[in-house]
């Protein structure tokens, strides 16, 4: 593994910065992100740490979520196999008019193994600084949306584990459902993993 030079990464994040405002092409605009992307990785899968055939991932996919095409945090490296994986079996444009993940496009379980494993990555090699693993608030509203929470629900941390967070919570609807087969009500906020018991005493 290559660990990044701090000014070189700053530098690298400043030129997709810079791209991105300066409404350069997308195709411009996708190759600084997956510059800034793969070289953050240290030139490495994230997920089993192959050196070879690396490409830079989106996790929460352009075609669903064009707001996040750019955010660092949304992107993860991936060898050739690894990549693969995630897009098996669908790697086609969704029916936009069905329920999010209704053709299992979406593979909301990957999206959160990744953006788990991007931020336990991160945490690692002392990168986790907001810059260089960061997504946008729309972002995140739209995971919250995703998941049946309104856009002033409260998840903790840095948006990268907020993103987590929201896809390890269950969803509001569900959540609701099973509590009130089972005599119980919550609030509009999400019961957050590991908080079930605490709810539930």
């Amino acid at each position: 593994m290559i660990e990044p030079d701090i000014q070189l990464l700053n530098s690298k994040l400043s030129k997709l910065q810079k791209a991105v405002s300066e409404r350069r092409s997308r195709s411009y605009c996708l190759s600084k992100w997956s510059d800034f992307v793969r070289y953050r990785d240290g030139q490495r899968c994230v997920d089993c740490h192959e050196v070879n055939g690396l490409a830079a991932h989106h996790i929460f996919r352009k075609v669903i979520a064009s707001p996040a095409q750019f955010d660092p945090g949304n992107g993860i490296t991936l060898c050739r196999q690894c990549h693969k994986e995630c897009h098996e079996y669908f790697n086609r444009r969704p029916n936009m008019s069905l329920p999010i993940d209704a053709e299992g496009g979406e593979k909301l379980e990957v999206m959160e193994r990744l953006y788990c494993i991007l931020y336990q990555d991160s945490v690692e090699r002392d990168l986790a600084h907001e810059p260089f693993y960061s997504l946008s608030a729309i972002v995140i509203s739209m995971l919250k949306k995703m998941h049946g929470y309104s856009a002033n629900s409260h998840f903790p941390g840095s948006s990268l584990q907020q993103a987590f967070m929201i896809l390890a919570t269950c969803e509001k609807q569900t959540r609701d459902a099973l509590l009130a087969a089972n005599g119980f009500s919550v609030g509009a906020e999400p019961i957050l993993p590991g908080t079930m018991q605490t709810f539930l005493k």
